[in-house]
């Protein structure tokens, strides 16, 4: 068993950058437990093959966003775990911009697991990742207008429309436009 501080000073003699964060929300993490750290977007490739290849996480459990319009970034979130000891955990934080198309490199090549995670990060967030073999929308249809998980998402209505959308604007009476 690893502890976070000795995986820390670990990560942090490869990646001085490497910010331990703490979640002010404890409702937000799973007991709080895990280590979390913060990197640049630029080193997350990086360090995501240091951790599969020298420190044995070679399963990413999951990958997702959180969009934060009033700071006008996005918060990339990774989860890695030791398939031999899944005890060990540690959460990866980036930032991107809001602006532009935001992008980062893709972690297929280290994990075939971020597939379809970043696709589907791709598809409701509209975050890119460079170097994906297969970057396209995988719950939407190719042509779909726009980020359905960005706050700042409106619905344009479209032929499959039942009325209950998200995002889908309201009139004054509270009914669909």
């Amino acid at each position: 068993m690893t502890d976070n501080a000795s995986l820390l000073d670990q990560i942090r003699a490869r990646f001085p950058e490497a910010a331990e964060t703490v979640s002010p929300d404890p409702k937000f993490v799973r007991g709080n437990e895990e280590l979390q750290i913060k990197v640049p977007a630029l080193s997350v490739g990086r360090l995501a093959a240091f951790l599969k290849d020298k420190l044995g996480f070679d399963f990413l459990n999951f990958l997702t966003a959180v969009d934060f319009p009033k700071e006008n970034r996005f918060e990339l979130v990774y989860h890695f775990l030791r398939s031999s000891d899944p005890g060990v955990q540690v959460f990866v934080k980036a930032d991107l911009p809001r602006e532009g198309e935001p992008s980062l490199p893709s972690l297929v090549a280290s994990y075939a697991a971020a597939d379809w995670q970043e696709r589907e990060t791709y598809d409701l967030f509209g975050i890119r990742f460079d170097g994906h073999p297969n970057h396209k929308r995988i719950l939407l249809w190719e042509g779909y207008s726009g980020w359905p998980l960005r706050k700042d998402y409106v619905h344009t209505r479209d032929k499959y429309d039942n009325g209950t959308e998200v995002g889908t604007p309201k009139t004054p009476a509270g009914g669909a436009r």
